[in-house]
């Protein structure tokens, strides 16, 4: 199965916005927590978009709440105050394929995917890091833990 971002490239992202260490373990599992989290997002915006008829998912389809919004925000501020480059969007298109069973994505999905996946792949840190701010390097129960958080709050 693609993976939407690389095990480097999310350890970087941790240690530049997060300000958490993972070794290879403990960021693969993030990246299935996250990855579970981007899908029931896309599988909600699909259900949207088939609800009315539509064969492309449209920005408005996806359950953004306010705080996800507002982490969006944070994260693209503190993107472009770091220079941090956009990730890639081949292969988060490369893992939606999926759960958009056919469907397709707007432009201006398109455009915004790359802000949206890296701020779900955060969240699990940022979670971490509320419960814990001394936290350096989490543990497999932080991850757990962060992920049962996400499945309440998403």
């Amino acid at each position: 199965m693609a993976r939407v971002v690389g095990l480097p490239r999310l350890q970087t992202l941790y240690r530049r916005f997060v300000g958490l260490d993972l070794d290879k373990g403990r960021a693969s599992e993030v990246l299935e927590v996250a990855e579970k989290k981007l899908a029931d997002l896309f599988e909600v915006a699909v259900e949207r978009a088939r609800a009315e008829g539509r064969d492309v998912v449209e920005w408005r389809d996806l359950p953004l709440t306010k705080g996800l919004r507002a982490t969006m925000e944070r994260y693209e501020r503190e993107r472009e105050r770091l220079q941090d480059p956009r990730l890639d969007l081949g292969p988060i298109m490369e893992f939606l394929a999926r759960p958009l069973s056919g469907l397709e994505v707007s432009e201006e999905v398109r455009e915004k995917l790359p802000t949206l996946v890296a701020t779900v792949l955060l969240l699990v840190g940022y979670v971490i890091k509320e419960v814990d701010p001394g936290a350096r390097k989490p543990s497999k129960r932080d991850i757990e833990r962060a992920a049962r958080i996400l499945d309440l709050t998403l």
